[in-house]
């Protein structure tokens, strides 16, 4: 790929994760508008269950083809996507029958109705086939088809959600109808694309199902770090400091992740050029554009901080003002989170996830306990300095394993 072909694919994927991430900005009136606190509060809950339990049932398998679509023939590769939707056919069936003898006691934990919480691992499996989908448009670098097939399932979940809450008056039980009735709408489609460009292949294989699960299995401490560090914030702030603050905190939350939007855009199109350019062992250009990169991500945060006053005048009503005090700390944040993702795909094309699983745990135990501590002394400006702080650590991590081991072994190989 050229420097000009990776830029028109930044373009198409930022355009396709900035349409997404409008929904939770245009949510926002609506939810609360619509919703009780308490509504508002349990989706929340409901949501980061959902992603905690995501792991456990898709265990990673989307990276696993991302990596493999490089390394494998393509009956080779149907094969290893076949195994693996049965490998998470069979973990969502053994999830699910933990959730029916524990359904009584997660309903409580949460407050949500149990025939609610049975239907979590059902939500999260609808989430395999779409993710799917898009891995292997970004993988063969279809931008255009990456970024229609996104659309599609951001328009539905949008609008179903809008109508489901604000003419059904369904609501919290409405926007969780919305997005996954359109994750189940673009599974139905992503089965018809995956059988029509010929990924079907069922025919077993421990060899590969023991592949798949070598590369996942490790993942998920990762996943579920990953998890610990984006939501266990809002958790400590509603026990410590109340309601109020988390919505405040949210707010400068999604304005800071303006930094991620562009980072991911750029690291989906960035992901599979890298490893191709591994793979052909041309390093030069590896260090060329990752150092490119680098400065682009740097550039980029100074920027949104420097326009955070146009943002937020732009986006966020005055009521909600208190928010800018958090922006800096979660911009740093998410910048040492951008620099993070440069490193970890030397690390996932390594298939050294293990690494990865206990640098992302380590982390998350890390960020508990800096809650913890910095919100007690500090208020809620404490637990921004608890995600800046993880970010950085997270980032020199990744830094040394990638410069030192993984890629010095890569060369010299």
């Amino acid at each position: 790929m050229s420097g000009k072909k990776l830029s028109k694919s930044i373009i198409i994927y930022g355009l396709s994760n900035g349409i997404k991430s409008l929904v939770p900005f245009v949510m926002i009136p609506i939810l609360t508008s619509y919703i009780s606190p308490e509504g508002v509060g349990l989706l929340s809950l409901l949501e980061t269950s959902i992603l905690f339990i995501t792991p456990f049932i898709l265990l990673n398998i989307e990276a696993g083809v991302g990596v493999e679509y490089f390394n494998l023939k393509k009956p080779d590769l149907a094969q290893y996507l076949s195994n693996g939707l049965l490998i998470s056919f069979v973990s969502f069936c053994i999830i699910s029958l933990l959730f029916l003898f524990l359904g009584g006691w997660i309903s409580e934990l949460l407050g949500a109705p149990q025939s609610l919480v049975l239907l979590l691992p059902i939500f999260v499996l609808l989430r395999l086939v779409p993710t799917l989908v898009l891995v292997i448009f970004q993988a063969q670098q279809k931008s255009v088809s990456y970024l229609f097939f996104s659309l599609f399932q951001t328009i539905f979940d949008f609008a179903l959600s809008a109508l489901f809450i604000m003419v059904l008056s369904r609501g919290y039980i409405g926007r969780l109808e919305g997005i996954y009735l359109s994750f189940f709408i673009t599974t139905l489609m992503g089965l018809i694309v995956l059988y029509k460009i010929g990924y079907y292949n069922f025919d077993i294989s421990k060899k590969v199902i023991s592949k798949i699960l070598r590369f996942g299995t490790p993942l998920i401490p990762h996943a579920i770090g990953g998890t610990i560090i984006a939501m266990s914030d809002r958790y400590f702030i509603a026990i410590f400091e109340g309601n109020a603050e988390v919505g405040y905190y949210t707010v400068a939350y999604q304005i800071g992740a303006l930094m991620l939007l562009f980072s991911r855009s750029v690291n989906q199109a960035w992901s599979p050029m890298l490893y191709s350019l591994l793979t052909k062992k041309d390093y030069a250009s590896v260090e060329k554009f990752t150092g490119i990169l680098f400065v682009v991500f740097l550039v980029v945060g100074a920027g949104i901080y420097l326009l955070q006053d146009f943002i937020f005048g732009l986006f966020v009503a005055p009521s909600f003002l208190p928010a800018k005090q958090y922006i800096t700390l979660l911009l740093l944040g998410f910048v040492f989170q951008s620099l993070y993702f440069l490193f970890t795909n030397f690390i996932f094309y390594s298939k050294r996830t293990g690494v990865l699983a206990t640098i992302t745990f380590s982390g998350a135990v890390l960020n508990l306990v800096l809650n913890f501590i910095l919100i007690k002394r500090m208020g809620v400006i404490g637990v921004a300095y608890s995600t800046a702080i993880t970010w950085f650590l997270f980032m020199i991590a990744t830094f040394t394993v990638t410069k030192f081991k993984i890629y010095k072994s890569e060369k010299n190989s």
